[in-house]
């Protein structure tokens, strides 16, 4: 069991890269990764470092969205239960001080969702959009802001990660559990599902590719030169190896 956790807490990191790697392997163009929910920033500095080393930085740039005046209150009972008002508070001087001093593909928003999440950032997203959404809000109505503010701007194919998904065994009554039920049940439509990534989850519930077919976004792809026009593989030397 502790080799499981151990993993899973490892793994947690893991996807990030196997992203960025997807992205730097098949897409043309210039990306955002969006993190919503900072605290001390912890997760956000490790994005940052991923893009650095994968050296995709001058393609990527990574936002992190947080009031910095830790948790609201809550009135769900199943939240109040796991969380309290504050907790998870940051300190935006700090986290921005340091990341000044080690990268430059970043921008932290300060402030509360509706504020942050302008339509001048959204129009953003039209030149850079995000290739991995993060959600770590902990409770239900701010994870449903997010989307609802994101919906029409995130392609076919982009990952969403949900951090809480564990809150009350993860029951669909509540957390971003609640989200990622209703979405998959027409909250947005009957065009929009969150598909788990088989390949990216290694046993976890929290990553999922979006798909929206009525905006039907689609990132720009590399065009491999055989399959991409259509050119089938010739006969070779007939072994089982490809």
């Amino acid at each position: 069991k502790a080799i499981h956790m151990m993993v899973n807490s490892l793994y947690r990191m893991d996807h990030i890269y196997e992203v960025l790697r997807e992205c730097k392997r098949s897409y043309v163009g210039h990306f955002t990764i969006l993190e919503f929910g900072t605290a001390k920033g912890y997760s956000f500095t490790k994005i940052l470092y991923a893009t650095k080393y994968l050296r995709i930085d001058d393609r990527v740039v990574v936002h992190t969205f947080d009031s910095f005046e830790g948790l609201p209150a809550t009135t769900d009972p199943a939240e109040q239960r796991h969380w309290t008002k504050g907790a998870f508070k940051g300190d935006y001087e700090v986290l921005d001080t340091y990341c000044r001093n080690h990268y430059r593909n970043y921008k932290i928003h300060k402030g509360m969702f509706e504020e942050t999440i302008s339509e001048s950032f959204l129009v953003e997203l039209e030149d850079r959009p995000p290739i991995l959404v993060w959600i770590d809000c902990d409770y239900y109505e701010p994870a449903r802001l997010v989307m609802e503010r994101l919906i029409s701007r995130i392609p076919t194919g982009c990952v969403v990660y949900f951090d809480d998904v564990d809150v009350e065994f993860g029951s669909r009554l509540t957390g971003e559990t609640k989200l990622i039920y209703e979405v998959n049940n027409g909250l947005f439509g009957d065009d929009v599902d969150l598909v788990p990534d088989e390949n990216l989850t290694k046993g976890s519930r929290r990553i999922y590719r979006f798909i929206n077919r009525k905006h039907d976004m689609q990132y720009e792809r590399i065009v491999d030169r055989y399959w991409g026009a259509g050119i089938p593989r010739s006969h070779s030397n007939d072994s089982p190896m490809p």
